[in-house]
């Protein structure tokens, strides 16, 4: 159902728009498609390669929702390469409008903005090798001299501090206990003891840090995310 009572299925909505990018980098395919409109405003980088690309969806929300339809933004990891190599992929954001139109919804808007994310190359205690991007990682855990990188589907335990770990990390990690490091691109709502993230996991922020710790939060969140909605309170 493309409608709810409350306006847009958000579901339905984040799933047309993740199937039209993925016809996207399939050449004519896209403009085939049902959800297609002529007169769509399409605003994306230079393509390279792109009968070669591999869309893996990272996530995607609805930021407006009405009845006439809906705004949904969200990311995905493009890679180029046939290997599907992490090393090799492209952080790619989005922003785009889905519009009642003609009995069903239709893409009038695509936004894709391409950036380096970061990828993270790990090896644990017992000596595998991990490639983490920057948007998988929810939060860092110190412990006993170890550092646990948290991705909600797995954990990743590295000797070290995280002291040292911090210095590696993009401007979107930031520092909210002493034990703990958070991504602000995970970072759904804040408040005087703790911050919930993502995959609704809770992390204690220390009430004498608060402020300067909400403050850096919502400023890293909003310069990495271009298109995304305010973070709220």
């Amino acid at each position: 159902m493309w409608y709810r009572e409350q306006g847009v299925n958000e579901r339905y909505a984040c799933a047309v728009v993740r199937y039209m990018i993925g016809l996207f980098y399939r050449g004519d395919r896209f403009k085939e498609a049902k959800y297609y409109s002529e007169d769509m405003v399409c605003i994306v980088p230079k393509l390279r390669e792109r009968e070669a690309s591999h869309v893996m969806h990272r996530g995607s929300r609805v930021c407006l929702n009405g009845r006439d339809g809906a705004s949904v933004v969200g990311s995905y990891r493009l890679v180029r390469s046939a290997a599907e190599d992490k090393k090799a992929s492209v952080l790619c954001r989005y922003s785009s409008l889905l519009q009642y139109v003609g009995g069903s919804p239709r893409l009038t808007l695509l936004h894709i903005s391409e950036e380096p994310g970061k990828v993270f190359r790990l090896t644990d205690v017992v000596e595998h090798t991990y490639f983490l991007g920057e948007e998988e990682v929810l939060y860092l855990e110190s412990g006993h001299n170890r550092v646990f990188w948290h991705t909600g589907k797995e954990t990743v335990e590295v000797s070290g501090t995280l002291l040292n770990t911090e210095s590696r990390l993009p401007d979107t990690f930031v520092r909210i206990h002493k034990s703990f490091i958070v991504n602000s691109l995970h970072v759904e709502r804040i408040n005087r003891c703790y911050a919930e993230l993502s995959n609704g996991e809770r992390l204690q922020i220390p009430v004498k840090k608060y402020t300067d710790v909400r403050r850096k939060l919502i400023v890293r969140r909003e310069n990495a995310r271009q298109f995304t909605g305010r973070l709220r309170k």
